[in-house]
């Protein structure tokens, strides 16, 4: 609540406190009821729920990462990767900058600056990814800055994240996947199986716990990941999130086989440090002499193998099956909201991904302009309803005599054959 104070002078200085619950000086008047007002309306600004602390916009970007850095729960990669980024491409432009003097355009000139360096400049640009990633924690952290009411607006909103380029992405057909199985060992060609049939991160099949897995449903909840860098099991995926992926039969089918014949004695917990809550369950998959899976190793070794073996040329990651799991169900016709729930990403995030794989609405847009330009919109040709036992049977019977019918027509017709009956004429009448 504000107040005054009487001053030597006989004049009256309002005081509040601001947001910090700092003593402030609303200025110095000489009726007490007038600095009381001045001091109640600054209160107001300072503390009510669309207040600025003005004097936090004050810091520099620099400092201001440290302080949101440190507040945040993040898995130990994580934070080294965000350290990391800001290191080496953020800070070198926004250390000392304060956060005040933020703006839209500058943010867009350097992101310009890093795609595309001065040319008379010896620094190489930098490549989409860094560029998007470092434009993303920079948009984060002043997301963070408006929440903590230093910012009114985040100034980076509306800059644009470069497009990246095409081609980085792999995605297996069922034949490819089939032949990289084929030169597979029993429990590699099942880990394959259930990354392109799940799509489940290569840390989260690592991360896989026995109790997570309900065949009779035919699910799997998605709960912990494991995180090779500092060999530690952590919560969920990426949004924090546990979610439920639905098996295929034939998957289900495979992983009953494996847990009553070639699964190893489980134990009552994976012996990897939980980072969050106790272990009551051992892993479903674990690589030679029983350690967790690691991508870099299985994809070095098993994957490597068999994509040679296979004849599979390009750049195929392990990463791919998660890729390829996106496209078979965008091919046949999932809608891009449920492909999000299930793969623990946003709407937006598979749209821009994954959406060029779809030809949903293309015959509409089709079927628009044969119209507006006054033809027929041509009448889709019916499914071909599926024939009875019967049906079947004699059409084949049918095939049969036909072909019978060709090859005694060809056996009569071949030179061996007019030269054999001719010798038989001969001998008949010899004799």
């Amino acid at each position: 609540m504000a107040w005054t104070r009487m001053l030597p002078s006989g004049k009256y200085q309002g005081i509040y406190r601001d947001r910090r619950n700092e003593e402030r000086s609303a200025g110095t008047f000489t009726q007490r009821a007038e600095a009381l007002r001045k001091a109640a309306k600054l209160e107001e600004e300072q503390r009510g729920p669309l207040a600025l602390d003005v004097k936090g916009g004050k810091i520099t970007w620099g400092a201001w990462f440290e302080q949101w850095i440190d507040a945040r729960v993040l898995a130990y990669s994580t934070e080294d990767c965000y350290r990391s980024t800001a290191g080496n491409h953020v800070m070198p432009q926004w250390e000392n900058v304060k956060l005040e003097d933020i703006t839209t355009l500058d943010v867009s000139k350097w992101v310009r600056k890093m795609l595309r360096p001065p040319k008379r400049s010896k620094v190489k640009p930098k490549s989409p990814w860094v560029v998007r990633n470092a434009l993303m924690l920079f948009k984060t952290s002043l997301n963070a800055a408006v929440d903590d009411k230093r910012l009114a607006l985040n100034p980076a909103k509306k800059v644009e994240y470069p497009d990246l380029p095409d081609g980085l992405e792999r995605y297996l057909t069922p034949d490819e996947a089939e032949a990289i199985a084929f030169y597979m060992d029993g429990l590699n060609s099942l880990i394959l199986w259930v990354g392109v049939q799940t799509g489940l991160r290569f840390g989260e099949v690592a991360g896989l716990h026995w109790k997570r897995l309900d065949l009779k449903r035919g699910v799997i909840r998605v709960v912990e990941k494991f995180d090779q860098k500092e060999g530690v099991m952590n919560p969920s995926p990426k949004d924090k999130e546990d979610r439920t992926v639905p098996l295929p039969p034939d998957l289900v089918g495979q992983l009953r086989r494996y847990a009553e014949h070639a699964a190893p004695g489980r134990q009552m917990s994976c012996g990897i440090r939980h980072t969050a809550g106790r272990c009551d369950s051992d892993l479903v998959f674990r690589g030679p002499r029983g350690a967790v899976l690691r991508s870099n190793e299985w994809g070095r070794g098993p994957w490597k193998r068999a994509l040679d073996l296979a004849g599979i040329e390009d750049r195929v990651r392990p990463h791919d099956m998660r890729h390829t799991y996106a496209s078979w169900l965008i091919q046949e016709g999932v809608p891009l909201p449920e492909i999000a729930r299930v793969m623990g990403h946003s709407d937006e995030e598979v749209t821009r991904r994954y959406a060029h794989l779809s030809d949903a609405g293309f015959d509409t847009v089709r079927d628009a302009l044969t119209r507006h330009r006054g033809l027929v919109v041509a009448e889709p040709e019916p499914d071909p309803v599926p024939l009875g036992l019967e049906e079947r049977l004699a059409a084949l019977e049918a095939q049969v005599a036909a072909l019978s019918g060709r090859t005694a027509a060809h056996t009569a017709s071949s030179p061996k054959t007019a030269l054999s009956d001719a010798s038989s004429t001969s001998v008949e009448q010899a004799s």
